[in-house]
């Protein structure tokens, strides 16, 4: 069940886009190693004020298993606040840090399957890239279109604030890189891949009731979105999980991937999209475990913790 979407206020998304258009500002005016120390000190002041996104970090890492003890989800968490902190400035700082002259001095490629790396060092493959919430996914739109010398479609969200949406939607395109609505369904996604573009999904949010499938995620029952088994069954087209990690504090970033998704279908087509979705789930998983800090905890990824009718009295006093 999806639920109603709270009523948001005009002149509340006035005001936050007005705080947000000045940290722009702000961030933009200084170095990045400067915009980092700034970012995190905010970060850190949200971290001990924001009771109810901290609880829930820290419920998560617990509930995932990627920390045995509240005292290692705590230093976990701050760790992962401070790649919050550094995302929020590199979106705002994108276009002062690279481009499409000087990428090959900020991107390297980490990909351990010969034909999965080939992609992106010379022999362009048409793909549907799956990706999530780590690393710096702003980025990572942009990037592949340059390291792989391809044209993206990318699958957005609509941001709670449009002024704020409209804003990094914005700024997240290019000439090669162009978004389009969830909302509006699987038709202009065929549209792109038709063309010949590549596809990219970020596959790690809560499918609502009817819009995915029942997988598990860390051994936890999950809801997620069946659109790119679908795309795939429909086309053939392979399913890469990429993800573009953060290196270091020099705006230096790598793509890392395991390898494509090339599934053989069965002829049962409900069993094979959850076969497909499951290895999607298990993909990003994999590579959230290699970097726990750079993913998005807070997000309310699970049925069994955090959601009305899962909550168990346990679950409730975790953290």
């Amino acid at each position: 069940m999806g639920g109603k979407k709270k009523q948001r206020s005009e002149l509340f998304d006035n005001v936050e886009f007005g705080i947000f258009l000045l940290t722009v500002w702000v961030f933009r005016s200084l170095s990045l190693k400067n915009a980092y120390r700034l970012s995190k000190a905010i970060f850190v002041l949200l971290y001990y004020i924001d009771f109810k996104h901290r609880t829930r970090v820290i419920q998560h890492l617990l509930h995932s298993g990627m920390a045995a003890t509240r005292e290692e989800a705590v230093s976990l968490a701050k760790k992962n606040c401070d790649h919050m902190a550094k995302v929020l400035v590199e979106i705002t700082k994108i276009d002062q840090c690279i481009n499409g002259e000087n990428y090959k001095e900020k991107l390297s490629v980490k990909v351990s399957d010969p034909k999965a790396r080939e992609i992106l060092t010379g022999k362009p493959r048409q793909v549907i890239v799956i990706t999530a919430h780590l690393g710096n996914w702003e980025l990572a739109g942009s990037a592949y279109c340059w390291q792989g010398d391809v044209n993206m479609t990318s699958i957005m969200r609509p941001l709670n604030n449009p002024k704020i949406g409209d804003y990094v939607y914005r700024h997240r395109t290019n000439s090669r890189h162009q978004t389009v609505s969830r909302e509006k369904g699987l038709r202009p996604l065929l549209k792109a891949l038709n063309a010949g573009d590549t596809l990219a999904i970020v596959a790690d949010q809560h499918a609502r009731t009817g819009e995915g499938v029942e997988t598990l995620f860390f051994g936890h029952p999950v809801r997620t979105h069946a659109t790119p088994a679908l795309l795939h069954l429909k086309t053939g087209i392979p399913l890469w999980p990429c993800f573009l990690i953060r290196q270091d504090d020099e705006f230096h970033f790598a793509f890392e991937s395991d390898g494509l998704i090339e599934y053989t279908p069965t002829g049962d087509k409900d069993a094979d999209i959850l076969k497909i979705t499951q290895m999607v789930n298990d993909a990003i998983e994999k590579f959230i475990r290699r970097h726990p800090d750079q993913w998005i905890w807070a997000h309310r990824r699970w049925l069994d913790i955090n959601r009305k009718n899962h909550k168990t009295p346990h679950q409730e006093t975790a953290a």
